[in-house]
């Protein structure tokens, strides 16, 4: 586990942009290891959209948008992009955080965690994420942002949603 904090503490470390939470550095106190970054008081984009807070839901998807450019251009793939993963500043602007399963594209080898409502479904066979994943995901995450509600979110429970999507064809918001 120290490892795996370690690897996602190198990647972020890495990451300078202005729409990707900014990484100080570790604190390791004995047995543990925590990450500081600035205090995002503002809380996330989807605590947003829970309280129904007014934001300008476009833009900030614009600038999620720009930050995911951003990680590809730099070859990494993020692996969990979604509204809760999505810091707000003190200033209004989003801020792409959680950085445990990006990796860069050339060490990608398996799917590991995620949010399957998030995921892309050739990740549930046990894929590789890739960029188009980080697509995918994304295009879940303008769902959840301007419908206020998880993809999917008609469906109980996430066998429901590999059912849905693999025998059904279906997608995460159903027309009227």
């Amino acid at each position: 586990l120290y490892k795996r904090f370690e690897k996602e503490a190198e990647t972020w470390r890495r990451l300078k942009h202005p729409h990707v939470l900014e990484f100080l550095g570790t604190y390791k106190p004995e047995g543990h290891i925590y990450f500081v970054s600035p205090f995002a008081k503002s809380g996330t984009l989807l605590e947003y959209i829970i309280k129904g807070l007014d934001i300008n839901r476009v833009r900030l998807l614009c600038e999620t948008s720009d930050a995911i450019d951003y990680l590809h251009r730099e070859n990494f793939v993020h692996g969990d992009i979604k509204a809760s993963n999505l810091f707000i500043s003190g200033d209004g602007h989003v801020l792409l955080c959680d950085f445990g399963l990006a990796k860069p594209t050339y060490a990608q080898t398996s799917t590991g965690a995620g949010t399957l409502r998030w995921q892309s479904p050739e990740l549930w066979d046990d894929k590789p994420r890739t960029f188009a994943s980080d697509v995918y995901a994304f295009s879940m995450t303008i769902v959840e942002v301007l419908t206020g509600l998880p993809p999917f979110s008609h469906l109980e429970n996430e066998v429901a949603v590999i059912l849905a999507v693999y025998h059904r064809d279906e997608r995460p918001v159903q027309s009227p």
